[in-house]
């Protein structure tokens, strides 16, 4: 798509920072061949440190305004709280009966909501959709972030991700989903649920990984983007790594020859005057697109520090997200009402017990007639 397309009243949804880079050759590239091409999978390498939860920061910046954004949360070092001064709005979705709490929240820019959940479908049905304005243009700025990481008993949480993934897909598939698309999810540490063998011989999480795999054209043809983070290209599955069109390389990136060429040029080239991931700072990276060009072929790209306000870091500085009891699936009352409307399938949260049921008698005009 040319730059021609980026009108000024689609700039004008950009800030004043990312106006400024997209008006130049690598940035009319990059919303060209990137913001608007729906489902394009990005990778995310970098050692321990060298910024990556905060590269996904900047892509979520660029992505808000024309996709939903979804962030599957590690529960790593209070990770979520930038989003929460993205200019957003927020909902945090957890299993019910799990203990999930932010320190601090009268602190942020926007206070998220927090729903529960029983089931991983339900989650998706609780997601944030895109919304329209008088003139019935879309408009996005939604997050939901699932924080099922540090809320999931560790018996159940292979299980959950991977019906998360299968329902996605075969719900996409069957034209049943909510309006999610398009939409990007986000999945840092993406090793803890697409874990290769190189990190895990865990058959459960090993299944997982497969599931995931094998849904991700599903979601991609659909507008679906899956932005993974990993600290070695080989944390995740081979397949996994198949799918994905972009990267991001920050510091200690390597990627092999034989796994990708273009990506292994852009780990560092002397040859082409390509500097060396391995000496990268914290902060700065290249960025790949599906094409195999890469930027920048000498320096890497400083990306911000998220939040950009100096207001809104000390805000955030002041606030912790603190986890306690974990949810570790359906009691027997629960499973019990399911079986009472099986019919119901993923609506049967909306059914009312048969203890809780009132009898009553309507006229034709819909009148309740008292029983007496």
């Amino acid at each position: 798509m040319s730059f021609a397309s980026l009108n000024n009243k689609t700039l004008a949804k950009y800030s004043e920072r990312q106006q400024k880079f997209l008006s130049t050759g690598v940035g009319r590239k990059f919303y060209g061949e990137y913001l608007v091409r729906k489902g394009n999978h990005t990778f995310c390498i970098g050692t321990t440190g060298c910024g990556k939860s905060n590269v996904g920061y900047w892509l979520v910046d660029f992505l808000k305004h024309s996709e939903n954004i979804i962030w599957l949360s590690t529960g790593k070092s209070d990770e979520i709280l930038p989003l929460l001064f993205q200019d957003c709005k927020v909902r945090i979705i957890i299993p019910k009966g799990s203990d999930f709490e932010i320190r601090g929240i009268e602190e942020a820019q926007n206070k998220p909501e927090i729903v529960e959940v029983e089931t991983p479908g339900a989650a998706w049905w609780n997601t944030l959709t895109v919304s329209y304005d008088k003139n019935r243009n879309e408009q996005y700025k939604n997050i939901t972030i699932f924080e099922f990481r540090n809320t999931l008993d560790y018996t159940i949480r292979s299980d959950w991700m991977a019906e998360l993934f299968t329902e996605l897909a075969d719900w996409s598939r069957e034209g049943t989903m909510p309006k999610i698309f398009p939409c990007s999810i986000f999945l840092d540490e993406s090793q803890w649920v697409l874990a290769g063998t190189r990190i895990t011989t865990d058959q459960k999480r090993t299944k997982t990984s497969e599931i995931i795999t094998e849904n991700a054209l599903e979601i991609r043809s659909k507008g679906g983007r899956l932005v993974f983070f990993a600290q070695d290209h080989k944390n995740v599955t081979p397949a996994s790594r198949e799918n994905m069109l972009n990267a991001i390389l920050m510091r200690g990136a390597n990627v092999s020859t034989d796994e990708n060429r273009a990506w292994s040029s852009a780990c560092g080239d002397y040859r082409r005057g390509v500097k060396s991931c391995s000496t990268f700072k914290r902060g700065y990276g290249r960025f790949v697109f599906d094409d195999g060009d890469f930027y920048p072929l000498d320096q890497p790209w400083k990306f911000p520090l998220f939040p950009e306000s100096e207001e809104d870091r000390e805000k955030l500085f002041n606030m912790t997200v603190k986890y306690g009891r974990k949810f570790a699936g359906r009691t027997e009352q629960q499973e019990d009402e399911t079986e009472c409307f099986p019919e119901l399938g993923r609506f049967s949260a909306m059914a009312i017990p048969p203890e809780k049921q009132e009898v009553q008698t309507i006229s034709r005009f819909g009148q309740v007639i008292a029983d007496d």
